[in-house]
């Protein structure tokens, strides 16, 4: 049998220039040596590095798959010699799991980012949630110190924002339809209708601007007056004008469903991602979709059910809120800085609900404190799990807004954004 063939270094007796050469030896090449240089936990850094960059490199799902065993096995072995690994292979190894596109690939590889240490925020905020209690008259500690009846916070806490985007985005398509046929009747010169065709967009158009910018039409008006003495510009009530004109109930919906077709807000859709990502993260979901919907919610629940799972149990009241939460971090996120609704939808919460509803006869023998299945508290559900989130939200708004600008860019990865989180 041929000697192994090995790198070893050759230097020149000339110049005593060193360099690698291929040799057939047992000495040690300078890449086993530098490697053995190196300190145990480097050594384990290194490797994990490489294994989940190779993951990375190949994105098929089923060499995705079976490549994470490697990783998973040697951060076991790391956690049994107690060697901590640095945030830069961890950054790696969450990325590299978030390619398998595996929600129990990932809540294991959490696990044990858990137990070695270099992870140690997430889930640490689910204990802070307030649960909703199955007593209207039970009593709970608000945010502010004071104690409330369940009844008695409800009363007080703000409603989910309204979301009507498909007849607001209808009636923009049909408005823009009348106006372009408007146009098409001038630019072929039909003589004949152009002129109910031009009264008609003009018209709507006024009826618009006067509708949706009321107040700033009467604003100038006002500073006009103030210009002019001998002219009073000053205009009727809003709630004065017929048709309750100036209030937005005319046209409103026209407009909004424009300013949807028109809207294009990196940094909007930024802020909904970083607040459903935190959120997701905070409070122990193995699931980073950046924006997160109902069947997706609804799909990691029922997995949550099966056996031999290292899901932690999602089909209870505590769990269902978590993901009410994760769902509703967004809508909190964009009503808190925005009056309309653009990127988020608040339909998705309630979508989840419904879809655990056609599993009745799962649920029921999963968990007795679902009382929301029955009765009308689904809304209560809901409105109490939005408070929750928007209260997440404004207790962490600086790691949330780095975690934004961070998105902002473009480049950012889910472990960017964990590193973020963790301070690594």
């Amino acid at each position: 049998r041929p000697p192994a063939v090995v790198l070893r270094s050759k230097v020149d007796k000339n110049n005593e220039a060193g360099g690698l050469v291929v040799g057939a030896t047992n000495n040690k090449s300078r890449l086993s040596s530098a490697f053995a240089a190196l300190g145990e936990s480097d050594q384990y850094d290194a490797v994990l590095t490489g294994l989940c960059a190779k993951i990375l490199d190949d994105t098929s799902d089923s060499a995705t798959r079976a490549a994470l065993q490697d990783p998973i096995k040697l951060m076991q072995e790391m956690n049994s010699r107690r060697v901590t690994a640095s945030g830069r292979s961890l950054m790696a190894l969450i990325d590299a799991t978030c390619v398998s596109k595996d929600t129990k690939a990932m809540s294991e590889m959490m696990s044990l980012c858990l137990k070695n240490g270099g992870v140690q925020k997430y889930g640490k905020l689910q204990r802070f949630i307030t649960q909703l209690p199955s007593n209207p008259n039970a009593r709970v500690t608000c945010s502010d110190g004071t104690k409330k009846t369940r009844t008695e916070r409800l009363e007080s806490l703000a409603a989910i924002p309204k979301d009507n985007r498909v007849d607001e985005v209808s009636s923009a398509l049909t408005f823009s339809a009348f106006a372009s046929l408007c146009f098409l009747v001038n630019i072929f010169g039909l003589d004949d209708i152009s002129p109910f065709t031009n009264i008609s967009i003009f018209t709507l158009t006024l009826l618009g601007l006067v509708d949706n910018f009321y107040d700033v039409i009467n604003f100038g008006a006002g500073i006009a007056s103030k210009d002019m003495k001998d002219v009073d510009m000053k205009l009727p009530e809003k709630g004065s004008l017929p048709l309750d004109l100036g209030t937005g109930k005319v046209t409103g919906t026209v407009f909004r469903g424009l300013t949807r077709l028109v809207t294009l807000d990196t940094e909007r859709e930024s802020e909904c991602e970083a607040a459903a990502f935190y959120a997701a993260y905070a409070l122990g979901l193995p699931c980073y979709a950046f924006r997160p919907n109902s069947l997706e919610s609804a799909v990691l629940a029922i997995e949550s059910t099966k056996k031999n799972t290292p899901l932690d149990p999602l089909l209870s009241s505590v769990g269902i809120q978590k993901l009410l939460i994760w769902l509703l971090a967004p809508v909190a996120m964009e009503s808190s800085k925005h009056a309309q609704l653009v990127i988020s939808d608040p339909r998705e919460s309630s979508g989840l609900l419904e879809r655990l509803e056609d599993k009745v006869s799962l649920l029921q023998d999963k968990d007795k404190d679902l009382f929301w299945l029955e009765g009308d508290e689904k809304e209560d559900l809901l409105v109490w799990a939005y408070a929750e989130a928007d209260k997440l939200l404004r207790d962490n708004k600086q790691v949330i807004t780095d975690i934004s600008n961070q998105l902002a860019g473009g480049a950012a990865t889910v472990g960017d954004c964990v590193a973020l989180i963790e301070d690594w």
